[in-house]
């Protein structure tokens, strides 16, 4: 190309399958909490507390990433009047809402390895492990959790917009685009039914599910409206259990297939892009992912011993975009070697025309920086 591109718009074309002047390169870090870097050095090349903007200044100036910046709108909210309360018991914390519809409350083990304090979140990944009474067993604790995820009015989203202005003057000053993340699923309801009970409750008590998904579905189609209004560029889609490491393709067809078309739909018609997160499991789902109407694909890791990169780009890489590159559980801990040879491999397997180069999922603060290096390196030679 005559001109060169900005990151903005190579990333937004090479999602789209676009021409390109050459291949992104977007990358992911992840600082972890204390709790998971106990032990360990802090390897990023920016000090613990820096600011957003130091960082994202580093990750363009210094090592030439085609970044999204990251942008959110508090816009769902709990009805008024609602309470809440915590309080220890032994080593089980507590946390209960009292809602118009009942009682909702939730228990975790409460240890060292406990990243939030004395509350219990929604949304973290380390309620998982934690759990002694998850937030939802029930239609009733459904009924109850509604109250608490409702969508806010006008006047209260546009007096919290601070935020995602300061994210979009970030955004023109590097020519980056703006991405805001939207709906997480069955990732979610794992975090809220508990991992191995909301496998059981697919087969027992779909509607359960059903329920829960579809609360979700219609806040997540009111999110992508309110995006699009405010200028946001990509929606990231949260699918990382969303695979066959959980669920039968059937499974994952029945309970998500509609609302992940609606949504695509809806991102589409408002000139957005869309990027759909998944991890592992995703082999035997491929003509499943296949028939979605995602724009890309993020996140797949490439180092399981059943994965098929050939088998990947054969089946979505005629129609969507795909984010993948080094995997963080294995090459990037191994080492800058591995990590090189994981950039050549994915420059060989993938058209150019469908790839955005990245960590699977993220470097990570406790990894030898050597490895990231060594793949913005190995990029450069290859795009």
């Amino acid at each position: 190309m005559a001109t060169p591109m900005t990151s903005c718009e190579r990333l937004l074309a090479a999602i789209r399958r676009q021409p390109v002047d050459y291949v992104p390169c977007c990358g992911f870090f992840n600082a972890l909490t204390p709790q998971q870097r106990r032990g360990y050095t802090w390897n990023f090349p920016w000090p613990r507390d820096a600011r957003y903007e130091e960082q994202l200044r580093y990750q363009v100036e210094q090592l030439g990433l085609d970044q999204i910046v990251p942008v959110a709108v508090d816009a769902i909210q709990p009805e008024p009047g609602i309470e809440s309360r915590t309080w220890l018991d032994g080593d089980m914390l507590h946390k209960s809402y009292a809602t118009p519809a009942g009682e909702l409350h939730a228990a975790i083990r409460y240890n060292d390895l406990w990243p939030h304090g004395k509350d219990i979140p929604f949304y973290t990944d380390f309620n998982i492990g934690h759990f002694v009474e998850p937030w939802l067993q029930t239609h009733e604790d459904l009924e109850c959790f509604k109250q608490l995820r409702a969508f806010a009015g006008d006047d209260y989203i546009s007096k919290n917009t601070a935020a995602l202005e300061q994210g979009k003057a970030l955004a023109r000053r590097y020519g980056l685009a703006i991405a805001a993340s939207v709906g997480m699923g069955l990732t979610g309801a794992q975090q809220l039914f508990g991992a191995a009970e909301l496998c059981l409750l697919t087969i027992d008590h779909p509607e359960l599910v059903e329920a829960y998904l579809d609360h979700e579905h219609q806040l997540n189609l009111r999110l992508i409206e309110l995006y699009a209004d405010l200028g946001v560029d990509v929606i990231m889609r949260n699918g990382f259990y969303e695979t066959a490491d959980f669920y039968s393709p059937d499974t994952l067809e029945r309970l998500l297939a509609l609302r992940l078309f609606a949504e695509a739909s809806a991102i589409r018609r408002h000139g957005m892009v869309s990027a759909y997160t998944v991890h592992t499991g995703v082999m035997p789902i491929l003509d499943y992912l296949a028939r979605l109407p995602l724009d890309s694909y993020r996140g797949i890791d490439i180092a399981f011993n059943d994965v098929d990169m050939y088998k990947i780009s054969e089946k979505l890489g005629a129609d969507h975009a795909i984010w993948t590159g080094p995997s963080s559980t294995y090459h990037i801990w191994k080492g800058p070697a591995e990590t090189r040879q994981a950039v050549r491999d994915v420059f060989e397997c993938f058209d150019k025309r469908c790839l955005i180069l990245c960590q699977c999922v993220s470097s990570h603060s406790i990894m030898p920086w050597e490895s990231t290096l060594a793949m913005i390196d190995e990029w450069k030679k290859l795009r």
